[in-house]
């Protein structure tokens, strides 16, 4: 039996096992079916090793195979009596992120070859930032979530030759790119595409649909 060590717990009686609504389900169902998001069903991949969840999304794009969508991000206030002046914000941003197909032709030649990290002008073309407010978009909120550190992006790069060898095996690192990178710091190639639209109305509107307010937090708390 393979179970995630984080549900199993030692109790006086033995181990128990915490199990979801949805995988009760389907184990209380007839049949020899194993539970949908299960490992038997190749559904559940276990945990993200360290060096592939320490990556921010840029970090992420910049060693991508693959670029099969334009990622739109909506941010805002935590908390709606800020909308009157971004500039003063102190609980930082809150937001969503919808995915929408890509110009594959586009970004094709920017990609081609075994060359990593990918330039940062792939940045501009996958990403989208829109700020849902009055006032002045601090940068520093954007920091968390859009940083790019040279360093790390080496690390990673480095750890995926040598551990993933299928898909990253021959790739070669790109020293006059990887030394484009920022130190530690948002590109440019980001903050090119953020916009702002001082419409606050379109919050009460999602609120009342899709949006879910705790799906990003720009500040990481």
């Amino acid at each position: 039996m393979l179970l995630e060590l984080k549900g199993v717990t030692e109790t006086v009686n033995g181990m128990q096992v915490s199990i979801c609504q949805e995988c009760m389900g389907d184990l209380e169902e007839d049949g020899d079916t194993p539970p949908r998001f299960s490992l038997a069903n190749s559904l559940w991949v276990g945990c993200v090793l360290w060096e592939l969840s320490s990556l921010t999304f840029s970090e992420q794009l910049l060693i991508a195979q693959l670029y099969p969508r334009v990622f739109v991000f909506k941010l805002y206030p935590k908390s709606m009596g800020q909308r009157a002046d971004g500039s003063t914000f102190q609980r930082g941003l809150r937001g969503n992120v919808s995915t929408f197909k890509l110009d594959h032709k586009g970004v094709a030649s920017m990609v081609s070859g075994k060359l990593m990290p990918r330039p940062l002008s792939i940045l501009a073309s996958v990403i989208s930032v829109t700020f849902i407010g009055y006032g002045t978009l601090p940068v520093n909120r954007l920091h968390n979530l859009f940083r790019v550190r040279r360093s790390m992006v080496l690390q990673v790069l480095l750890w995926l030759k040598r551990h993933n060898p299928k898909y990253y095996g021959d790739t070669e690192i790109d020293s006059e790119c990887l030394q484009s990178l920022p130190e530690d710091d948002v590109p440019d190639e980001v903050l090119g595409v953020v916009r702002q639209s001082t419409d606050v109305g379109i919050l009460d509107q999602e609120s009342a649909g899709y949006l879910a307010r705790d799906d990003i937090d720009v500040d990481g708390e």
